[in-house]
């Protein structure tokens, strides 16, 4: 229902946008590069416009809560498993909170690294806006894919049944489409200054983790990790090599050695 509400309010909200825009070509050269809150002031007048705008931040703010944690579990997972460097601090856990600080925190950071790009560059950021879709996307279709090719899946208490296949078929179609379409330019004739340089940030992205996996990675990684209670009373930062960390993480954990090597 939540899913079927937001689809109806999202398909009418976007119409009302459209119908109140106005002349396109006046949104397109709004000083605050802002088409939507162009909208709203427009419409409704400066105070309107502000209130507005401002809510749409507070939505957009509860977005990034929900992105950082996802981001932040995800770096978490990847430490765990060894396939980080420095993997020993982001897996700390603060006792007081309950939550690994460090892997939040050196998310964030190479969050606000990452857009500062921005400053310099309007078209470098756009591309990585364009990696960024392709990249979440990808993340729910790889799985999808696993379970069409595999199979090997257990359903949970709610599925599709037989439906799924094509749900899930129509969901790699889909992300494969808006793929092509996000690494395409916008703008013709294409030039250094306006080309979408998505396809060029993906190629790095690829090459810099494939020599990263060769040279360090599959030595390793093995697969998840089996968490366990940690016990309290053992610390990783005075273990020095990566057999001992292996080790010490084994017994901190209570993971078998069969699991992790």
């Amino acid at each position: 229902m939540a899913m079927l509400f937001t689809y109806l309010a999202g398909f009418l909200f976007n119409i009302v946008l459209a119908y109140c825009m106005g002349d396109p070509a006046v949104i397109e050269a709004s000083v605050v590069q802002q088409p939507v809150a162009q909208i709203f002031y427009n419409s409704l007048g400066k105070s309107g416009g502000i209130a507005f705008t401002v809510c749409a931040f507070i939505i957009l703010q509860f977005v990034c809560f929900t992105a950082t944690q996802a981001l932040a579990r995800t770096f978490f997972a990847f430490s765990r498993d060894r396939l980080i460097p420095g993997s020993h601090i982001w897996t700390k856990v603060n006792r007081a909170t309950g939550t690994p600080l460090y892997a939040v925190w050196i998310s964030i950071f190479w969050c606000i690294a990452i857009n500062l790009v921005a400053l310099g560059s309007y078209t470098a950021i756009s591309g990585v806006f364009n990696v960024c879709a392709i990249a979440l996307d990808w993340s729910y279709c790889i799985p999808i894919a696993c379970k069409l090719i595999f199979g090997k899946f257990q359903p949970g208490p709610w599925h599709l049944g037989k439906a799924s296949f094509f749900v899930n078929s129509w969901a790699i179609i889909w992300t494969a489409f808006v793929s092509v379409i996000f690494v395409m330019p916008t703008v013709r004739p294409t030039t250094a200054e306006n080309m979408n340089y998505a396809i060029a940030y993906l190629a790095a992205i690829f090459a810099a983790a494939a020599i990263y996996w060769f040279i360090r990675g599959k030595k390793f990684y093995t697969g998840p990790l089996i968490e366990a209670q940690v016990q309290p009373g053992l610390d990783m930062d005075t273990v020095s090599s990566e057999d001992d960390r292996d080790r010490k993480y084994e017994q901190t954990h209570d993971i078998p050695q069969k699991a992790t090597r």
